[in-house]
């Protein structure tokens, strides 16, 4: 039996050694056992007793105090005197006068937010940090109290508009937070009290943490510093409340695979994190990425986001179903050739049928799936009653191509019927547009320079439509 070494011994041996040979055994002991490994990692995030390190004495005082200066500011716009003599619109060309006066008066609100964001950039700026945080809250909180001068209908929902203006101004603030290098003690009391002011408000608002989130990640460099927020976070229990800052906390402190854990957890709450997490599988495991995608669509969870990324990345022969349904979506928003192409493929004719009458009232789309059925004389048909001055391009386009020699009877009745009543510029584009396709289908070529010189004729007096036609090169 082997004699144990005494403790004096490893004493002595472990004082001598050097730092490098300490560390040298470290790895080495560490990459033969996952235990250790673990013990590490929970040691490594293991909270550290901390004491706030405030600039004032009660921080919720601060915040009424704040608060009430930034409210009584914003509750002192007097909307009716603002000098429309003096306003400039912030875009060219005309719109309606209340439009005018609503934007007016949202400049207004802008203006004075950014004299209070202004007085967190001083709070930076003599590294008060923990004062700039505590002001911009009670920014937050003005904005949702300040009630406008009531009888300015201009500004249909007063605290949307005014949480909207600070949003854009915290937005320009971002490379200042980014550019600073806060002490720990500080990032420590700022999470601390931004926490238990949420806490405060019985967690109802929802939207109050994620409107600093991007702030709170701005203000992290290192890997010791996300450790600090991600103790916070924990020791508070706001991870569901901050989902996406949370995950990353742990990419910056455990790499993607600590990432990977915590987002499984959470992407059902967060469509940030959600595309995040599918943008890492879309590379690195097509499984994965499609286990995640049906989770989510078949809970209902961030489809109008997601669904041109699933129709990218999967494969309609791994999950026809899925990939159907999320075609049926697009379609839904934005009819395309594309999309119904996938439909042709993956459903039945009967059923294809059935939903063509549901495009009937979206007459381009339900004109070009006829075509791509090729169900032509219906789609004329269709186009015969259906096509106007504004739907004219996309109506008889699909009609030309299918049928071209059909379609030009039908788009020279359209163009001659419509000419007699309607006018402008805008039409006459559109007019142009269609009559430079039809040009352009040799079979037709001749066909359409007759109807042409007709419409040239017959309407030499508008010289903005013969303008129109030069300008896509037709005469």
């Amino acid at each position: 039996m082997k004699n144990k070494i005494k403790s004096p011994m490893f004493d002595q041996f472990f004082q001598q050694a050097s730092d490098q040979l300490k560390l040298s055994f470290l790895n080495t002991i560490l990459e033969q056992d996952e235990q250790l490994k673990e013990q590490f990692i929970n040691f490594y995030l293991k909270p550290k007793d901390k004491q706030l390190a405030l600039t004032v004495t009660d921080p919720g005082d601060f915040i009424l105090a704040s608060k009430d200066l930034i409210k009584t500011d914003l509750e002192s716009i007097k909307f009716d005197e603002l000098d429309w003599n003096d306003y400039e619109l912030a875009h060219s060309g005309y719109i309606p006068e209340h439009e005018a006066l609503e934007e007016m008066a949202e400049e207004e609100i802008s203006r004075v937010i950014g004299i209070h964001v202004a007085e967190v950039e001083r709070y930076c700026s003599i590294k008060h940090f923990d004062l700039a945080f505590l002001y911009m809250i009670s920014i937050y909180k003005a904005c949702l109290d300040a009630k406008l001068n009531e009888d300015y209908y201009e500004v249909p929902d007063p605290s949307l508009t005014m949480l909207n203006a600070f949003e854009n101004h915290l937005e320009s603030f971002l490379p200042i937070f980014k550019a600073i290098q806060i002490p720990e003690d500080q990032l420590y009391t700022i999470a601390t009290v931004l926490f238990d002011q949420h806490t405060e408000l019985d967690d109802e608002d929802s939207s109050f943490l994620l409107f600093f989130e991007a702030c709170l990640y701005s203000l992290i460099h290192s890997g010791s510093e996300a450790s600090i927020l991600l103790d916070v976070i924990e020791e508070k229990n706001k991870a569901t409340h901050l989902p996406w800052l949370y995950t990353e906390l742990h990419k910056k402190i455990g790499g993607i695979e600590s990432y990977e854990k915590a987002a499984l957890k959470y992407y059902q709450s967060s469509v940030h994190l959600a595309l995040d997490l599918l943008d890492l599988y879309k590379s690195t495991d097509s499984n994965k990425f499609r286990n995640i995608a049906k989770q989510l669509w078949n809970n209902g969870l961030f489809r109008q986001e997601s669904a041109e990324l699933y129709f990218d990345v999967l494969n309609p022969n791994e999950d026809p179903s899925l990939y159907l349904e999320v075609t049926l979506h697009l379609i839904k928003w934005n009819f395309s050739k594309k999309y119904y192409k996938i439909i042709q493929e993956l459903m039945k004719e009967e059923d294809r049928m059935m939903y063509l009458k549901t495009l009937q009232n979206d007459h381009p789309a339900y004109i070009t799936a006829l075509c791509m059925e090729g169900k032509i004389n219906g789609a004329l048909l269709h186009a015969l009653h259906h096509t106007n001055r504004w739907n004219i391009v996309e109506t008889m386009t699909p009609c030309l191509e299918h049928a071209p020699e059909q379609a030009i009877v039908i788009l020279g009745q359209k163009v001659e019927e419509l000419l007699l009543d309607e006018r402008g510029r805008n039409f006459y584009a559109r007019v142009a547009t269609i009559l430079k396709i039809a040009k352009d289908i040799s079979a037709i070529q001749l066909q359409t320079e007759v109807l042409i010189n007709r419409i040239v004729y017959a309407n030499g007096r508008l010289s903005a439509l013969k303008g129109e036609l030069r300008v896509v090169g037709v005469i």
